[in-house]
């Protein structure tokens, strides 16, 4: 078996020294746009939105995450935990198959500080030492079931869902960015890509998802691509192309301090794959959850899935303390026993 590494991004949002040198930054962003920015790039602009700061909060649930990591992937090589110079107190640094790496370590100085989690995505593969094939976990995704080498990688390529899928059309954030991926992807590709490898993409398994396809295989262009909000398994050599092919826009992307709309992110890795028929087929078996949804909701998907997303949401002060008990809660009863990853 090929080595398998997992690399997980993770930000103390209530670290004092962190948050500021993040205000510092900010107010740097906004002193630039009033000296020469429009209003709408300086209400809009690097600096971000109200709600924005909750990209950065921390629900205490990265124990579980490597508690699921050596309970159902025992298998995985090395797991790279990536931070701005933060260690989670838990942390056992002694442990031969955890690192902690920092930004400067790996992300070219000129795009540093970042506080832009696309800078951060589109630079993994420049951490020294991370193996050709890798997953990629945001740290609210658990492995909640036995996974397999398998599940993420068959014969040297990753294994993922191609399905094709519209893009909301609301003006938020993240509906900006993927019509960026989706304009760049449109330079190389074409719904025609997605026809030649037809079996990939039309298989009884996706569910609804293959209705998608279906809907959108009429058109031309690349409408958008179906992202099940999990890990995610990329070939380095892959981010090395699209760095050599369009390095000026990751560069453009990696120079913002903090997300845009114009930003471009790391699915473009996974579309390209996709598009470039270097995967192997499965239906992505990630649940993608709302921390505002029902605790017991949530309770039950952990114990359903093999992988669970347990996504942030802009939840008031009050709301945030009383979610965080019960999800921690929830996390607690699904992994009760400290892993080798935790001090003792």
């Amino acid at each position: 078996m090929e080595k398998i590494d997992f690399v997980i991004t993770w930000v103390d949002g209530s670290d004092e020294k962190w948050l500021a040198k993040k205000r510092e930054y900010e107010k740097l962003q906004t002193e630039k746009a009033v000296k020469g920015e429009t209003e709408r790039k300086a209400e809009k602009g690097e600096a971000g939105k109200k709600g924005a700061d909750a990209r950065y909060r921390d629900w205490g649930l990265l124990p579980y995450l490597f508690r699921g990591i050596e309970q159902y992937a025992s298998w995985v090589n090395h797991v790279f935990l990536v931070t701005d110079h933060q260690i989670p107190e838990w942390l056992n640094r002694d442990y031969p198959k955890a690192s902690v790496v920092y930004h400067d370590q790996f992300i070219p100085k000129e795009y540093l500080p970042t506080f832009n989690s696309h800078t951060i995505e589109l630079n993994l593969h420049r951490i020294p030492g991370l193996s050709e094939q890798f997953v990629y976990f945001n740290d609210d995704c658990f492995l909640t079931r036995m996974c397999s080498p398998e599940d993420f990688f068959k014969h040297g390529r990753p294994v993922d869902e191609a399905s094709l899928n519209g893009i909301n059309g609301k003006d938020n954030e993240f509906a900006r960015i993927q019509f960026q991926n989706m304009a760049l992807m449109n330079c190389y590709y074409s719904v025609n890509d997605c026809k030649k490898n037809l079996s990939k993409w039309l298989r009884p398994s996706y569910g609804r998802n293959l209705f998608r396809t279906l809907l959108l295989l009429p058109f031309q262009r690349l409408q958008g691509i179906y992202n099940p909000h999990g890990p995610m398994a990329v070939l380095k050599q892959t981010c090395r192309k699209l760095w050599e092919r369009d390095g000026d826009v990751l560069d453009a992307t990696c120079r913002c301090r903090f997300r845009k709309g114009d930003n471009v992110s790391a699915y473009i890795y996974r579309y390209e794959q996709l598009l470039s028929n270097r995967f192997i087929p499965h239906k992505s078996q990630n649940k993608y959850c709302s921390v505002a949804e029902p605790a017991g909701m949530i309770a039950r998907n952990v114990k359903k899935y093999k992988m669970v997303c347990i996504n942030d949401a802009e939840l008031e002060e009050k709301q945030f303390l009383r979610k965080r008990k019960e999800i921690q809660r929830i996390m607690e009863n699904a992994f009760p026993s400290k892993s080798a990853f935790e001090k003792e």
